[in-house]
């Protein structure tokens, strides 16, 4: 980015959120400039504003016509996100929105429409592409290192307590977050699983709430197929042991996995289809060796996903997660929770219609 890079005038919606203790530092970077927040608590916006040296407004709106920002970052739940994002974009702001974008993948179509039709970016805060681990294992897939995809598998168990869900009435129920632990603690792996792999062409899934007290599902585990032919799985869950995070890829040149902070890569001597297309033995592998891989400085952290936002609105330079690569977990969350709960196997691109049908029904169901 250039030195001498001029502040933006920023503006939080949502100030109130938890998340905005994974802003703080970003909004000490000198490409920000806070120029108002607002929250749907007066008070807590107003506490936020003075802590933050800025003024606080009643409601979005206002903040949009009068402190007239360049950048909205958006904090509120997530059933808000479009019609503010719509509205912060046509206000001709770009916009910052937390993740999941939207609950469901219409209102992230309207999104990316309304950031095409103004002329204005649109980026989601996935910050996990911005892992050292992940920066260079996404160079060696595109470098061919691991030849021909054929698995992939993610799993990501995170432990939650009965109290975390009964803090917030929206936590885990359909009308609030429309959705449980796909929504909530996932986006981020189902992203990966995208960014690294391509977005699958076919999902069989089954959710289940097994021991959380929401309405929405606490683990999901769905099979995943790609248009190339490889194949996969990915299981969540919030009412498991904490296993943390992986994801393994396995290809025809070699494999690796992703854990957090670190990145294990093994290559075959010979590629997989060579080798079995010539080997004399009846049962063998081809020899394998370590392969080791120097990761990239950085972190993971908002600041990364700010910095890249400021690069790509002061220089023209590519966003790392724009609108329509937020889309891709939010769409592969739905068609998760499409095929369970109608115990059939789901194409993507996602029919928009089939699943607002069922989220309007299991809102109906759960007042």
């Amino acid at each position: 980015m250039n030195d001498a890079a001029r502040p933006l005038r920023h503006a939080i919606v949502g100030v109130g959120a938890t998340v905005l203790g994974m802003h703080r530092a970003a909004l000490s970077l000198p490409t920000v400039q806070l120029v108002g927040v607002t929250d749907v608590h007066a008070a807590v916006a107003a506490q936020r504003a003075e802590e933050l040296g800025c003024p606080a407004f009643p409601d979005y709106r206002t903040l949009l016509a009068e402190a007239r920002p360049e950048v909205v970052v958006i904090m509120t739940p997530h059933p808000f996100h479009a019609e503010i994002a719509i509205a912060a974009l046509e206000a001709g702001a770009h916009v910052l929105c937390e993740k999941p974008m939207a609950v469901h993948v219409g209102e992230a179509d309207a999104m990316i429409a309304a950031a095409e039709r103004t002329g204005r970016l649109l980026a989601v805060s996935l910050q996990f592409r911005h892992r050292p681990e992940v920066i260079a294992a996404k160079r060696l897939l595109n470098d061919g290192v691991l030849g021909e995809l054929q698995r992939v598998d993610v799993v990501a168990c995170w432990t939650r307590a009965t109290r975390y869900y009964r803090q917030v009435p929206w936590r885990g129920t359909w009308k609030g977050e429309g959705g449980g632990v796909l929504m909530n603690q996932a986006p981020h792996n189902l992203d990966l699983a995208c960014y690294l792999a391509g977005q699958p062409s076919r999902v069989v899934a089954w959710t289940r709430t097994r021991l959380q007290p929401i309405q929405a599902e606490d683990t999901a585990h769905a099979m995943l197929a790609w248009p190339g032919g490889a194949l996969g799985s990915i299981h969540v869950s919030t009412a498991e042991a904490n296993t943390g995070d992986r994801i393994d890829l396995f290809g025809t040149g070699g494999r690796l996995t992703i854990r957090l902070g670190s990145l294990d890569v093994e290559v075959y001597g010979t590629d997989l289809r060579q080798h079995v297309e010539e080997t004399p033995e009846l049962w063998s592998t081809p020899a394998a060796r370590p392969l080791p891989v120097a990761l990239p400085p950085g972190e993971a952290d908002h600041a990364a996903v700010y910095r890249d936002l400021h690069a790509a609105i002061l220089d023209g330079t590519s966003l790392a997660a724009d609108g329509a690569q937020g889309r891709l977990s939010l769409e592969l969350a739905n068609a998760i929770t499409l095929s369970s709960q109608r115990d059939v196997a789901v194409d993507l691109p996602l029919d928009r219609a089939a699943y607002a049908t069922l989220l309007a029904e299991l809102r109906a169901a759960h007042p």
